[in-house]
């Protein structure tokens, strides 16, 4: 199970959760492609029930760090845009499991987004994931699909984003099982603070995003 650490823990920065949503900072350890996105300097801390996860990302370049008591992951990977709507990825993660992973972003207007991200072994774990941005970014909604080759399983999760005032983010996610999260994120320029409360575990997840660029 050390390889599937990032599939069973949720972010609570909700665009993670999905590799068709996750731009710069944290698409480490969600999508190396959208590193290449909106490219610069920005980090993230995130805590989850004993999880802790980090990381970073200058210009192209990302790394970053998922610990527990037992298990550490470390990921470094970088990200390019292309010309016209899509963006590759490459992620290298080590520590106590080792996995080559490649990512694909395409966002082809203002409304639609798609990504994907598989690794490069025989037992192969991928998803596959759209989203749709309507008013704006005033309201996102968005599905996955994650394969997972070792128990040969299925899983399918969705969830929204409502932005209903600039610096406020209303999040949702769930899988089909109903074991859903919600929760909030407040920013200001540069800085953002998020958290979300799992259904299933009955605790919060909280994290903490500094951008130099600015977040919007």
């Amino acid at each position: 199970m050390k390889l599937l650490i990032f599939l069973i823990t949720v972010s609570p920065f909700n665009e993670a959760n999905f590799v068709a949503l996750s731009f710069r900072s944290i698409s480490v350890m969600s999508n190396p492609a959208g590193i290449g996105v909106n490219t610069g300097a920005e980090l993230f801390f995130s805590y989850h029930s004993g999880v802790k996860n980090a990381g970073i990302t200058i210009g192209n370049l990302g790394a970053g760090i998922s610990h527990t008591d037992t298990n550490s992951i470390y990921e470094i990977g970088t990200g390019v845009k292309l010309p016209g709507a899509f963006s590759i990825g490459y992620a290298r993660q080590f520590g106590d499991t080792t996995e080559n992973i490649i990512g694909l972003l395409c966002v082809p207007n203002q409304f639609l987004l798609s990504g994907m991200k598989m690794n490069l072994s025989r037992k192969k774990y991928m998803h596959y994931s759209a989203g749709l941005r309507l008013m704006g970014n005033t309201f996102i909604v968005a599905g996955e699909f994650i394969y997972e080759g070792i128990e040969n399983s299925k899983k399918y999760i969705f969830g929204f984003i409502i932005s209903p005032l600039q610096g406020v983010k209303i999040n949702f996610l769930s899988d089909t099982q109903w074991n859903w999260h919600g929760g909030l994120a407040l920013s200001t320029s540069n800085l953002e603070l998020s958290g979300i409360y799992s259904y299933r575990t009955k605790k919060f997840s909280v994290g903490l995003k500094l951008s130099a660029q600015g977040l919007y």
